[in-house]
């Protein structure tokens, strides 16, 4: 059997500083091989909002063996100071670094005026630079459509090696296209097994088109998990938060016949902002029209082996890495200590 990783959303909306250090160490110490850290100015939920890479940088001080990401876009930062920053903290991790691109939420842009049109092309760009100067020791000359660079360089390249791991996290055709094309990893969230085999299919298509191997390439997933005495237990506490479960246009691609009204149609956490009270009450009404079955499908719930059957499911459609948002199981702290103590060890120990 391959290599299966699991990771960590960190509590990001929710912790505080001193807690995301606590939960960063704990994870370290239970023997998760990452923790990700979304990127965000503001979130959705009204709290402290920390910058994701200052949060990063003490996590890699006071950490070991964890490898560290962020969940990102390439619109508010620079690819140059972008890779400078993810070489310097890979400098202080000595090699914990790996960094997620997605194309942008509206609510970390618009109300900034950043813009972020053509999002899928700036993220090949930013990517395209940042590989160009973390590997090249002459001055790196780059001509795109929103960055250009000329006699360009950086003077400090990733720890002992000439790349930082990217993933992408999409499922859009065309994002599936680039990273088959050029990502070292897949990040994508709210998917089934059924949907995951057809998109990772996808990707390996992409990649034979280019003529790349995919050898070293990280399938990951960002799925929600609810561990509880069994199926019903676990699924109660995860009822309430239906809406951010599922993607309504997964859900859909996935064959469930579900009559969603007009007024809810694309509606999704991407595009939903703080300050827009009724965009966000519509949101958590949304959840409403979700079935209890397309739910279970879409997330790892139940008992602990309930969760490791739904979990080889996932590996059979190609996943191998994990990262788990944990939190809505009826004792969170009960199933952060299920995974470490019985679900990693049967999958490390296989």
């Amino acid at each position: 059997m391959p290599e299966i990783k699991f990771g960590l959303s960190a509590p990001m909306p929710g912790a505080d500083l001193e807690g995301l250090l606590h939960f960063s160490q704990r994870a370290d110490r239970l023997g998760f091989d990452t923790v990700w850290f979304p990127d965000h100015v503001v979130f959705v939920a009204p709290t402290t909002a920390y910058e994701a890479w200052t949060v990063g940088t003490l996590a890699a001080t006071k950490t070991k063996n964890i490898s560290m990401g962020t969940v990102s876009d390439p619109h508010r930062m620079h690819p140059a100071v972008m890779a400078q920053r993810l070489a310097t903290i890979d400098h202080i991790s000595q090699g914990r670094v790996c960094l997620a691109l997605g194309v942008g939420e509206s609510m970390n842009l618009d109300a900034y005026n950043i813009p972020w049109d053509k999002p899928l092309a700036r993220v090949k760009e930013s990517i395209d630079v940042m590989r160009k100067l973390w590997k090249e020791d002459s001055h790196v000359n780059y001509r795109g459509k929103f960055f250009k660079l000329k006699d360009a360089f950086l003077q400090i390249k990733p720890y002992q090696r000439n790349n930082i791991p990217v993933y992408l996290a999409t499922h859009t055709p065309k994002g599936l296209k680039l990273t088959g094309e050029s990502a070292d990893g897949w990040l994508p969230i709210d998917l089934n097994p059924g949907l995951y085999k057809q998109y990772l299919g996808d990707i390996k298509v992409a990649a034979k088109k280019a003529n790349r191997s995919l050898r070293n390439f990280d399938p990951a997933l960002w799925v929600f998990t609810s561990v509880g005495a069994n199926e019903d237990e676990a699924y109660k506490t995860l009822e309430p938060f239906k809406y951010v479960l599922v993607m309504q246009d997964q859900l859909l691609k996935a064959g469930y016949d579900v009559k969603i009204p007009k007024k809810y149609h694309g509606l999704n956490y991407f595009n939903v902002t703080p300050t827009d009270e009724k965009g966000r009450q519509k949101f958590r009404e949304l959840g409403q029209y979700f079935p209890r079955e397309a739910i279970l499908d879409f997330t790892i719930t139940g008992s602990y082996k309930d969760c490791i059957k739904k979990i080889e499911a996932f590996i059979r459609k190609g996943v191998r890495h994990f990262v788990l948002f944990y939190r809505f199981s009826p004792d969170p702290e009960k199933a952060l200590q299920t995974y470490a103590k019985k679900i990693i060890p049967y999958f490390k120990n296989k």
